[in-house]
């Protein structure tokens, strides 16, 4: 009796280990869509598809190497420091998954229970912007075997009153060859100068558009989606700004052509509270500068900066070049309070992007903001520009440092640390984003203009396809949706109509 226990106990721990172990459709094709195909689709930036099973199978040995080594999804932050919005980067049970599902030879599972993928259309998600400008085509000019370009190009439009930016999205006009896109507003002339040089469109750039009045608005990469700034606040765009774009051309993608768009939507609110885009830790406040590399050297450099205002931090956006290994920032308040900013351990020019913070972060006036940032002049930098390695010290070029932090940031008001970035900052752009006819997401609910269809039903599905919540909507202007404790979801709205569509909703 003894033993045909052991053996029944035996048989339920082999089924249930087996019941356990992750597939394709009930584990990982979520992940895959949720964390990877942004990137990894047909036209996408990365050199293979990801979308369906096949594709992943194919690709197994190249998925293991990169999940084991972090390598991907690129997402440098270090989490366990802190955690961020819209975070991309794998959690350890998603990373254990993926592992123990190659090493059990990549089961396939049920697929009729395997969610559908994503649709990537490279269209816009602001349909009726308030502003579009264009830059002309341009033919990459990088080489296989060579360096990437760093290319910078005034857009053909003009804002010709002053506005607050509420939403702004990047579209690539190739999206296999735009790695990254700088968006930058500035009043001066001094882009059509630098233009004008060249016959061809554009002019060389690496650490900004080369003009010294020029601000930042906004950063494109791979699998960002529009940004939109949370109800009541926007970016200044000054009047009669032209926008200018700095481009990463990755190597490879010679005689490609692109033409990447901007689209903005404004703020229409009577008081807008403005959010600041500056370099608050910057070469004027290193402290054991100047900022010198000696080839052959590793070096550490250090900045302290201290806020004379209460303020509200939305996101942050590092940025040094490619001799750059790793940045760490917090601050610590007057009370002694240490608020954790950011830590990037491997420090990656060509995975630069803005980090947003969960909720408002509140920065009490007298803050000290501390900086440690390492760079690596050596032969052991992959990364390094030069060999053998040379001096580095200031600049723009491509052999140049520079040690900045930009901080979005508006005065702290009462509160401001309970307002959620969630489903804004970087999203799938649902967050602004018109579903059917005149309808919105912003903030967790569904908002609908006077002249909409009325909403019927409401419905949201987990990646298996199973319905997690559904209301009947009431004639309402405007619908809560309920807090989810994971992270990706359909949404799915159907009107009096019958008409029905379904778009990503991300928390």
């Amino acid at each position: 009796m003894k033993n045909i226990l052991k053996y029944i106990m035996l048989l339920c721990t082999i089924f249930s280990v087996y019941a356990s172990q992750p597939d394709w459709s009930k584990n990982i094709a979520s992940i895959m869509y949720s964390k990877c195909t942004s990137c990894h689709h047909e036209g996408g930036i990365a050199p293979f598809s990801l979308m369906t099973y096949q594709q992943a199978n194919s690709k197994k040995s190249a998925i293991l190497h990169n999940v084991e080594d972090n390598h991907m999804p690129p997402y440098p932050a270090n989490t366990s420091f802190r955690e961020y919005a819209h975070q991309k980067n794998l959690s350890p049970q998603e990373k254990q998954s993926i592992i123990d599902w190659i090493n059990n030879d990549v089961p396939e599972g049920d697929i009729s229970i395997a969610p559908k993928p994503p649709e990537y259309t490279g269209n816009s998600i602001i349909k009726n912007p308030d502003f579009i400008a264009s830059m002309s085509v341009y033919t990459s000019q990088a080489k296989s075997g060579g360096l990437d370009e760093y290319k910078c190009f005034v857009l053909n439009g003009i804002n010709t009153n002053e506005q607050f930016i509420s939403g702004i999205e990047v579209i690539p006009g190739n999206p296999e060859i735009v790695h990254h896109v700088l968006v930058y507003q500035d009043t001066s002339s001094v882009g059509d100068s630098l233009d004008a040089l060249t016959p061809e469109p554009g002019y060389d750039g690496l650490g900004g558009v080369g003009s010294n009045t020029a601000t930042l608005l906004g950063v494109y990469a791979p699998g960002t989606e529009p940004y939109f700034f949370p109800k009541g606040f926007g970016l200044r765009l000054q009047k009669n700004a032209k926008i200018l774009l700095q481009v990463h051309y990755p190597a490879g993608s010679v005689d490609k052509q692109d033409q990447t768009t901007i689209r903005f939507l404004f703020n229409k609110d009577i008081n807008v509270r403005e959010v600041k885009i500056s370099s608050l830790l910057d070469h004027q406040n290193i402290i054991d500068g100047p900022l010198i590399i000696p080839a052959n050297q590793k070096k550490t450099f250090h900045q302290r900066f201290v806020s004379p205002i209460n303020a509200s931090i939305f996101a942050v956006l590092p940025h040094m070049h490619l001799i750059g290994k790793s940045t760490k920032i917090i601050g610590i308040t007057p009370s002694k309070d240490t608020i954790k900013i950011i830590d990037i351990p491997e420090w990656d020019f060509h995975w630069q992007m803005a980090y947003t913070f969960k909720t408002l972060q509140k920065v009490p006036k007298g803050t000290i903001f501390y900086s440690e940032v390492q760079y690596d002049n050596t032969v052991d930098n992959p990364h390094n520009p030069s060999n053998p390695p040379k001096l580095v010290t200031l600049g723009e070029g491509t052999t140049d440092e520079m040690m900045l932090t930009f901080f979005y940031y508006t005065p702290y008001k009462a509160g401001d640390e309970l307002i959620s970035l969630e489903n804004t900052g970087i999203s799938t752009g649902i967050a602004e984003t018109q579903l059917l006819q005149d309808y919105v997401l912003i903030n967790n609910h569904i908002i609908q203009s006077e002249n909409a269809e009325r909403l019927e039903e409401i419905s949201i599905y987990d990646l298996q396809g199973k319905q997690v919540y559904t209301t009947i909507v009431d004639n309402q202007s405007s619908i809560e949706l309920p807090y989810l404790h994971a992270s990706y979801f359909l949404i799915r709205i159907k009107d009096k109509k019958g008409k029905t569509k379904t778009l990503p909703y991300i928390h």
